[in-house]
């Protein structure tokens, strides 16, 4: 059996490929007893595993992962953030699971490298994942922007004849429910030292409810409209797939201007695009999507592509 496993802002999904079988668990539930969690994934006697692979890193087990590859891979360097995470992995690594890491959208070959200029998120491995689920679904040569609709984070990617080229992350684009993304580097530079809290702050949530509004589709929908255009300077395709918690609240609005579809399933998306890219990397069903993802072509982290400038602000900070 393959399984594939996201790890959300709001809840971890689980999904076994075979039995279609899709489990969800809160997220602070697991990162109050991640034993339970990693307990639950032993008993389902899987053959391969993929996914909890936050900005991503190229395809390697799980339990080889290193200190320095687990903060590439989860960019924090609080450790009662990352603590869930990180005895996760320790776990998954004593009961010897056999599960994989999944690439991030910048780890690609096929998105070129000045595209990748001073970026980290480009799209996290989930997004990869639901990529995954739309080629498997829908032609792996297929041509399509993906706009990931989710809890925290809005994100999306260009992808032409089945390749991923391009993308715009969560937390370096547009504002998401939880989240205010891109920053404003004036904004940045008053705000000082930024917290890793900083990430699910600020975003529409937060301007809804200072205003006594509900929920407004339209102020959404019109942030989701610019990642999408931004995008058609790469990729010129009419296909729009909406995936993510917060889709179908975008639809109305996408299709207007696009060849719209909402990914819609049981199980949560980006878990059943892992469990995909698991198959696949144990050459069974799904081999043909890695292999048009070019995944196990992925290489370096997500620091390769910033400029020297850039870099020698991080030293100071004591990052490199």
């Amino acid at each position: 059996m393959s399984i594939g496993i996201d790890a959300g802002s709001k809840s971890f999904g689980v999904y076994i490929l075979e039995d279609k079988k899709h489990y969800e668990f809160l997220t602070t539930e697991i990162k109050g007893d991640p034993e339970s969690f990693v307990e639950f994934l032993r008993s389902i006697e899987f053959e391969v595993g993929a996914g909890l692979s936050g900005y991503g890193l190229p395809p390697k087990r799980m339990g080889e992962i290193d200190d320095k590859e687990f903060f590439q891979m989860t960019l924090s360097m609080e450790k009662e953030q990352s603590l869930g995470l990180r005895r996760i992995i320790e776990l998954i690594r004593m009961e010897k699971l056999n599960i994989f890491t999944i690439p991030a959208v910048i780890h690609l070959p096929t998105v070129p490298a000045h595209r990748k200029m001073n970026r980290i998120d480009m799209g996290t491995y989930d997004k990869v994942c639901s990529v995954a689920y739309a080629l498997y679904n829908y032609g792996v040569e297929e041509s399509f922007i993906l706009a990931e609709l989710g809890y925290g984070f809005n994100a999306f990617i260009a992808v032409k004849n089945g390749k991923i080229v391009d993308g715009i992350g969560g937390t370096s684009g547009f504002p998401g429910y939880l989240s205010l993304s891109a920053i404003d580097l004036e904004l940045a530079h008053l705000i000082g030292e930024i917290p890793k809290e900083m990430t699910f702050k600020g975003g529409m949530k937060s301007y809804f409810e200072e205003r006594g509004l509900e929920f407004d589709e339209d102020i959404f929908s019109e942030w989701v409209l610019k990642g999408i255009h931004a995008l058609q300077a790469v990729v010129k395709t009419e296909r729009v797939y909406l995936s993510g918690r917060f889709s179908k609240r975008a639809y109305k609005a996408v299709k207007e201007e696009f060849d719209a579809v909402v990914l819609d399933s049981d199980g949560k998306i980006s878990a059943i695009g892992a469990s995909i890219i698991a198959s696949g990397y144990g050459n069974k069903d799904g081999r043909e999507v890695v292999e048009q993802l070019e995944l196990l072509r992925a290489t370096g982290s997500v620091f390769d592509h910033l400029t020297r400038d850039v870099k020698e602000m991080l030293r100071h900070h004591h990052i490199f």
